[in-house]
């Protein structure tokens, strides 16, 4: 009797250590449910309720027999997955019973794959299976706390990656190895049986042999614990439209299986496995048959497209495309001009870059003058104004006020005017300052704020100058006596003096000879043959250097070697402003300038000596695009002059 029960310990402990080996179940359809191999994997192919069941049909002490059921579906618009597994497995003496619940969180890239991370937390009874001991023992078999069965608590965790078509995940499992076996008198060296937490790695990758028709579906797994040899296995499969499936595998210490599958009516899944021992295991462990029945839920959020873009949202960048709108992969809608309209209500889809844009993608012109802002250098032009390309109203006489308002088109270039394009006429003879030599005719009727009782209207030359003819410096509108001896001293009216000591002999010496006796001569040493006014002074020339010297881009010949051509940006009357204006030019934009000095003492600022009609046209456009508003020509304007020789 004593050697009976030896036998049967020695055959118990042996089934003991391949139970050990076997602690988590040997399934077959994980290819099905992807779930069952990771709890990473919940949701991953949508929403669906499995049952599978596993068995020998043998009654054999050391069968397996499993059963379990799971639900698992995605929420968060995907980028959450839930899992229920409720089971029951059977393995030599130990059945267990538990209930797993599950949460897996999605994290979607750019190239379409997704890493997960899934946890499973449940509760988990083990009892001894005693009307499975056939012949009677003297050791007496239990659990933790001196029990037959217990309840612990246990977790398991993953994680996995999907690209394109490759599969590759980790599992842990029974992360708490809480519970075991064990046996008194004695015999603990021979049969204790204790959970040890597992390890799964499983990959996949999908092989198109014909594209949207026919897959092959390799598969690897690999099983590992502490203190165990690892078990791999290996499988492929045919898929034919994710319809009907066929295949077989390799389980290392185990044997072959034979798979095979069908989907009816894109919601009904049925799958068998057939699974044959071979090797040293045959003997002891009999054929396995394994059933799996599926039902796909109606849950939509696994491949959930709000926008009907067909980019699922968990993939879409853009979860709220307008209907009927092409995108990309990302879900994003096309945007050729890139101004944040997609082109599907873009009524300008060559919008430039940068451009404001309305609503409707049209590009902002706020003045309505034909330039679009982003060009326009004027944005705020007067409405009913002729403007060029930069949306600049035209302006011919360069006066700074639009032709569209200007009420005087032919203003003198470097005159001041006013709101209405009007040159200044200070003294209101009818000569702009710009050309009036005497810009405060006295006792002009119009002069200063009042109007002046005493005062009759001058008449005045085209310089400004008040008409005087006796030449006793007092104008004829407001001279009393119009024939005042020449040199005689007058008074304010310009009636001459009458005491003796007062009055100029008639004869005087006039060093210059321009007619102006020296005692009256502020110019004394004006040039043989000058023209001077009744002080001797030689009047200013006031003739225009621009309608001489002032050339437009076409004019201009290619290395000439007749003319010298500069590009104009200033023109000053006065030396003081010149220097002022370069200051200012140096300081803000640190321009370098150099000035060309005419015989009439203008000063006109250039920048660049130029050669050609293509240097011309560049630098032009490049002041054009800096303009500043102190320019007094407006714009910048060629000039030439003929070569020094």
């Amino acid at each position: 009797m004593k050697l009976f029960k030896g036998a049967f310990l020695l055959f118990l402990s042996a089934l003991s250590a391949y139970s050990f080996a076997q602690q988590l179940p040997l399934l077959s359809n994980y290819y099905i449910n992807p779930y069952l191999s990771n709890p990473a994997l919940a949701g991953s192919k949508g929403s669906n309720v499995f049952l599978l069941h596993r068995n020998p049909f043998s009654g054999s002490q050391s069968n397996s027999e499993t059963f379990l059921g799971t639900v698992d579906g995605l929420i968060q618009n995907g980028t959450g997955g839930y899992g229920v597994m409720v089971y029951n497995d059977k393995v030599n003496l130990i059945n267990k019973t538990g209930v797993l619940g599950t949460y897996s969180y999605k994290l979607a890239f750019t190239n379409k794959s997704i890493f997960s991370l899934g946890v499973s937390f449940g509760w988990e009874q083990n009892r001894i299976l005693f009307d499975r001991v056939k012949e009677p023992i003297t050791a007496e078999l239990f659990l933790a706390n001196n029990a037959t069965q217990s309840t612990v608590f246990d977790a398991n965790l993953g994680v996995a990656y999907q690209i394109k078509g490759l599969n590759i995940g980790v599992a842990t499992y029974q992360l708490f190895n809480n519970n075991s076996v064990e046996v008194k008198d004695g015999y603990a060296n021979k049969y204790d049986y204790r959970y040890s937490r597992h390890l799964m790695g499983t990959a996949s990758y999908r092989i198109a042999v014909k594209p949207e028709t026919f897959f092959i579906d390799p598969v690897l797994q690999i099983k590992a614990g502490k203190g165990l040899e690892p078990q791999v296995a290996f499988s492929a499969l045919g898929n034919f439209k994710n319809k009907v499936w066929a295949g077989a595998g390799y389980r290392q210490h185990y044997g072959v299986d034979f798979m095979a599958g069908v989907l009816l009516a894109n919601k009904l899944t049925l799958g068998y496995s057939y699974g044959m021992a071979t090797g040293n295991v045959a003997n002891n462990t009999p054929t396995a048959h394994e059933i799996i029945v599926g039902l796909k839920l109606i849950n939509g959020k696994g491949n959930k497209d709000s926008d009907k873009d067909g980019v699922p949202d968990i993939y879409d960048r853009e979860p709220n495309t307008i209907m009927g709108c092409m995108v990309d992969k990302q879900g994003v809608s096309f945007d050729s001009d890139q101004d944040r309209i997609p082109d599907c209500s873009d009524k300008q889809i060559n919008t430039p870059f940068g451009a404001p844009v309305d609503a409707e993608g049209v590009a902002l012109d706020t003045d309505k003058d034909g330039v679009i802002d982003i060009y326009d250098r004027q944005p705020n032009t007067l409405d009913g104004c002729v403007v060029d390309d930069f949306g600049v109203a035209a302006d011919g006489d360069k006066d700074e006020v639009p032709d569209c308002v200007d009420k005087e088109l032919d203003t003198h270039w470097a005159a001041k005017v006013d709101a209405d394009g009007i040159s200044i006429d200070t003294d209101k003879d009818g000569v702009p300052d710009i050309l009036d030599n005497e810009p405060e005719t006295p006792h002009w009727k119009h002069s200063g704020e009042q109007p002046n009782a005493n005062a009759s209207k001058c008449i005045v030359d085209a310089n400004g100058i008040a008409k005087d003819t006796d030449g006793d410096g007092v104008p004829d509108c407001i001279d009393a006596e119009l024939s005042s001896p020449k040199g005689a001293k007058v008074n304010r009216k310009g009636v001459s003096l009458k005491k003796q000591e007062e009055v100029l002999p008639e004869k005087s010496s006039d060093s210059d000879g321009d007619g102006i006796a020296d005692e009256l001569d502020l110019e004394p040493n004006t040039a043989i043959g000058a023209s001077v006014d009744q002080w001797g002074r030689s009047p200013l020339v006031n003739a225009d250097p621009a309608t001489v010297h002032r050339i437009e881009i076409e004019e201009i010949q290619d290395n000439s070697k007749e003319w010298d051509y500069y590009v104009i940006v200033g023109v000053f009357r006065y030396y003081n402003n010149l220097k002022n204006y370069q200051k200012y030019l140096l300081k803000t934009y640190d321009e370098s300038t150099q000035v060309l000095v005419t015989d009439q003492s203008y000063y006109y600022v250039w920048t660049r000596q130029i050669t050609n009609k293509a240097d011309a046209a560049a630098e032009v456009s490049r002041l054009t695009t800096a303009r500043l508003k102190d320019y007094i020509v407006g714009n910048p304007w060629l000039w030439r002059e003929p070569k020094k020789k």
